[in-house]
């Protein structure tokens, strides 16, 4: 009797305490149901159809190659697209539990608020990974290949998917942000979507500025995959957008934590 009244011990782990278990939560309401085919079925047919489509007619009208195409459609268009549908999947990742109470609940749990944070960043980091940028990206060079007839060149078209994933993952760390900054969803959308779209000004400044934001990844990224030459290396508007997400995990993570429910 005295065994099965004792209480266990469960050891905690500082800012890892209720890591696990929130990450369990997290993956199970992404890929526990058919969700994630959905989204995989309706993203094939918004990115990689309508790359095939531009791929196929554009080129009977004279207007470039299916090469220029393929790489326009998945590497621009394709970048503006999923950094959109991110910051449309990701805006109720937090806000949406705050106002339901769940935030409050789990934190009256064992649980570490930056181990709340984490969860969000990594489950959902994972499913943009694999549904938004790898599935896109590998379905997309297979295109290529069935239209030209030829495997495109390998390396650049995985300095590509570098880019176009450390993109994406930036509206995931802004989007997120703001679900700690803001509680209101429409200046969510507002600010994540307006740096977005606004943030395209930026490619209009003349010289390399363009090249040290996130924004100018749009551009730099087709030119960068076709071999074009450009000011400065690719990996120099990768690395500062990966800054970038890191400076807006460390602001969601700081202000979190001030956070009172």
């Amino acid at each position: 009797m005295v065994a099965n009244t004792e209480l266990q011990r469960v050891g905690l782990n500082g800012w890892r305490t209720g890591l696990a278990n929130l990450l369990r939560k997290e993956n199970r309401a992404c890929w526990a149901s058919r969700r994630w085919l959905v989204k995989s079925v309706l993203w094939i047919a918004g990115i990689n159809g309508f790359t095939a489509l531009i791929m196929i007619v554009m080129p009977q009208y004279g207007d470039g190659d299916p090469v220029f195409w393929g790489v326009q459609g998945l590497f621009k268009l394709g970048s503006l697209a999923l950094a959109i549908g991110t910051i449309i999947m990701l805006q109720d990742a937090i806000i949406g539990e705050r106002q339901l109470g769940v935030t409050e609940w789990l934190l009256s749990k064992p649980m570490s608020r930056p181990a709340y944070v984490v969860s969000k960043l990594l489950a959902n980091g994972l499913g943009i990974l694999v549904i938004l940028v790898g599935l896109q990206g590998a379905l997309g060079y297979g295109l290529m290949w069935l239209v030209t007839g030829e495997p495109f060149p390998l390396p650049p078209y995985l300095v590509g998917m570098a880019g176009l994933a450390v993109h994406t993952l930036f509206y995931l760390a802004l989007t997120l942000m703001m679900g700690v900054l803001t509680a209101n969803r429409r200046v969510l959308l507002g600010v994540s979507q307006g740096a977005l779209l606004g943030g395209s000004l930026v490619l209009y400044v003349p010289g390399t500025v363009m090249m040290l934001t996130p924004w100018g990844l749009v551009n730099v990224l087709p030119a960068a995959v076709s071999g074009m030459p450009l000011p400065l290396s690719i990996w120099v508007p990768i690395g500062v957008t990966a800054i970038l997400s890191v400076v807006c995990v460390a602001v969601t993570l700081a202000r979190f934590e001030r956070l009172e429910f």
